[in-house]
């Protein structure tokens, strides 16, 4: 059969796609996808120094044709990005939404996921929000997601109370891959407490509190290299909680003692 040679060009990176003369839409979503990847793990790698900019490509990325893979995996790095790193819980939700109207055709098991990408950022806006509508596991998944977006975007308290909501239900769901997903939830929320110069009293019993918590799990599940790291994010909290009230970075101001 005939093939053609088709040049695209997305978001500023050119790539080149044979296909035949009247391929599936399967495959054109798989080849599509495979290529999407790619730009995807550029993203996770830029999202935390570059927010806006990959903000700007998610929403070049609206209409683009997806599969179900790629679909989930653009939510979620949008609910992500604007929960947790912007804290813009309204533009994150009309983003989704926006998202799934352009994949009207997505699966119903695409859809769920979507759905619940959605509902961490509702969880963030108003902890009280009811997740009645999910089943236990999603409960579980949207919750812990939440926890993040909340200590860092609105307060400690508030990300507690909602650790604790996520915490009773790693009870009621328990298993090797939810406990995972808790201790690296709880890992990587202990290094976003440490990199921040100052902290409150109730920041720095919480940072404690998920440090142990994460260690506890890292050493249930983990490999030595996780619970050698899991050692030191306990260690490192605990001096964190320990640094005088206006430390900031420790350093004094060089100009004034250039020549004493």
């Amino acid at each position: 059969m005939q093939r053609m040679r088709c040049t695209h060009d997305m978001l500023g990176s050119r790539f080149y796609l044979e296909v035949e003369m009247n391929p599936t839409k399967k495959e054109m979503h798989i080849t599509e996808d495979a290529m999407l990847r790619e730009q995807l793990i550029q993203d996770w790698k830029d999202h935390t120094k570059k927010p806006k900019t990959v903000r700007e490509r998610l929403v070049d990325r609206l209409n683009m044709p997806m599969g179900d893979e790629a679909l989930i995996e653009v939510g979620a790095l949008a609910s992500h990005l604007y929960g947790e790193h912007m804290g813009e819980w309204l533009a994150g939700l009309q983003y989704l939404q926006q998202l799934g109207s352009e994949h009207a055709d997505a699966s119903a098991a695409a859809k769920h996921r979507l759905n619940r990408q959605e509902a961490i950022l509702r969880k963030a806006v108003d902890i009280g929000q009811s997740l009645d509508a999910f089943e236990a596991a999603d409960r579980f998944y949207v919750t812990t997601l939440a926890v993040p977006a909340i200590t860092l975007q609105k307060s400690a308290e508030e990300g507690w109370v909602v650790f604790r909501e996520a915490e009773a239900l790693l009870a009621a769901v328990d298993s090797a891959d939810t406990r995972r997903l808790f201790a690296v939830m709880t890992a990587n929320l202990v290094c976003d407490l440490l990199e921040r110069y100052e902290l409150s009293a109730t920041a720095k019993d919480f940072l404690v509190v998920l440090a142990e918590k994460s260690q506890g799990l890292w050493f249930q599940d983990g490999s030595d290299a996780d619970r050698e790291k899991a050692a030191f994010r306990l260690t490192q909290s605990y001096q964190a909680c320990r640094k005088p009230e206006g430390y900031g970075s420790g350093r004094y101001t060089r100009y004034l003692w250039v020549e004493p």
